[in-house]
């Protein structure tokens, strides 16, 4: 079996960040206490996707000493990895930091004479039993007691549903910020009170933020950079949203974590009993229906079929949660001349790709367009970075794009992306106050003045300019004033 991991590799051009996918579940798992991951590891799916998740150094010496009863020692740690003995405790410590994070083995301690880390027994055990198979928290799904001629969603059908509902979302996002008219039902209103809840969009009449007009929604700059991302990391972002509410409302979000990591251990095509597979988890598995990570034939069914967004949650596979293969979705060509042509027909790819390009020619299967000083700002100002843009349009480049020498983009284009960004910050608006003098002396006294009170910004002596802080105006000028008296009495 091949042993996912989280990570994207640098070397694979699907990987639009160099960054995990996971971060926000990782940024979220950072703050929680120790008894909080005793209750998650009671799973033994949460187990076996922490167990995923983890670099590959750390995770294969967890797999090599689950079986021993004693503690892990930092010399077995050293021998594994073919240190030499006298590396420090410091850089050893390190190494498994990813694990100490996570809770599965405790701070390291010095007992008789020996620097070790005891493991968490709870994960041990859990992990024990997902690779046996003889846990009993049914938290790898049990499978929905149906008649053997019941006709069942294909995967495709299954593909289908949970890409058009989670594109849906995205769709109504960009569509309110461009004015682009999509043939898209409205999100429910649970899915919509949870984008505004996340800062991805907004209703610009409510000025305190506290009782918005979900009619009147619209995406904010947080919105566009999440429409950016790979889908992956979409997916567990929204997860994450919805968990973080779940803990506004004093609710109990390890349930629902581990329900999470449970669908992702799932397989697609096969259906699974609600009731007994989340019996504590009910109503998160129903509110997930929205988003497209589960299918039920109908609202009130035991029934339910996990979707691809749901079982490449833990797969650490992002082209897995598309449904379109990795060709189909490397589409753009961008020559050297700032021309992209966009080998598609995805309403919502064109969108996105409308964020930042000038698209001036479309046909069925083709749009060709232009990155432009003009629409590349535009986008700047809506809080797209120079980095995002470039991220698209490596993990979309076309297979042919990869025939030529690197790197992938054009330096020539990387370079005046960023520069572009940079021009939103070379001029900084200020308020001042300007003092024009006709006399040199009260000019170098006043400028002397404005200095020892921190209060000058600027000065021209070529002609006898001063700029100063508003808030100093009445302070500078009656010492002006005091001076000028000064001088024309001869003092």
């Amino acid at each position: 079996m091949v042993q996912p991991s989280f990570s994207h590799p640098r070397s694979d051009p699907s990987s639009s960040t160099s960054s995990s996918p996971t971060a926000a579940l990782d940024a979220f798992l950072d703050n929680q206490h120790q008894s909080y991951f005793e209750e998650l590891y009671k799973s033994e799916a949460v187990c076996l996707c922490v167990l995923r998740s983890l670099p590959p150094v750390p995770r294969h010496i967890i797999l090599h000493h689950l079986w021993s009863h004693q503690p892990l020692r930092t010399t077995e740690v050293k021998s594994f990895l073919q240190l030499d003995i006298q590396t420090s405790i410091q850089d050893v410590d390190e190494i498994m930091r990813p694990a100490l994070n996570r809770k599965i083995l405790h701070p390291m301690m010095l007992k008789k004479n020996k620097m070790l880390w005891p493991s968490n027994d709870a994960f041990k055990k859990g992990l024990r039993n997902a690779l046996t198979g003889l846990g009993t928290s049914n938290s790898f799904g049990v499978p929905f007691d149906r008649d053997d001629d019941a006709e069942i969603p294909s995967q495709e059908v299954l593909v289908a549903y949970g890409e058009e509902a989670f594109e849906g979302i995205l769709k109504y996002m960009v569509s309110s910020g461009l004015g682009i008219g999509f043939s898209v039902a409205r999100p429910q209103a649970e899915v919509l009170e949870l984008l505004h809840i996340s800062g991805l969009m907004i209703d610009p009449t409510d000025a305190t933020g506290q009782n918005p007009n979900l009619n009147k929604m619209t995406i904010t700059s947080k919105g566009f950079q999440f429409l950016l991302e790979d889908r992956q990391t979409q997916l567990w972002e929204v997860l994450m949203y919805y968990l973080t509410a779940k803990e506004a409302n004093s609710e109990r979000s390890a349930e629902v974590l581990s329900m999470f990591f449970s669908l992702g251990c799932m397989q697609l095509g096969q259906d699974y009993s609600a009731s007994k597979s989340f019996p504590h988890a009910l109503s998160a598995l129903n509110d997930l229906a929205q988003y497209g990570f589960i299918y039920r034939p109908s609202p009130d069914s035991n029934q339910f079929f996990p979707t691809h967004l749901a079982t490449a949650l833990c797969s650490g596979d992002a082209a897995a949660t598309k449904s379109q293969d990795a060709d189909e979705k490397r589409f753009l060509i961008l020559e050297t001349n700032y021309k992209i042509y966009a080998y598609t027909s995805n309403e919502l790819e064109i969108a996105i790709l409308n964020l930042f390009v000038d698209i001036r020619i479309r046909y069925p299967n083709l749009v060709v367009g232009k990155l432009d000083r003009k629409n590349v700002k535009s986008a700047m100002e809506k809080g797209i970075s120079a980095n995002q843009i470039i991220s698209y349009l490596s993990s979309h480049a076309h297979p042919q794009m990869y025939n030529s020498p690197p790197p992938l983009l054009h330096p020539t284009i990387v370079d005046q992306l960023h520069l572009w960004d940079r021009e939103r910050n070379r001029l900084k608006m200020e308020d001042t106050v300007m003092l024009e003098f006709f006399s040199k002396e009260l000019f170098e006294d006043t400028e002397t003045e404005s200095k020892a009170n921190a209060a000058l910004q600027l000065s021209v002596p070529n002609q006898k300019f001063l700029f100063i802080e508003p808030q100093t105006k009445a302070a500078i000028t009656d010492f002006v004033k005091e001076r000028q008296n000064q001088l024309r009495s001869g003092f």
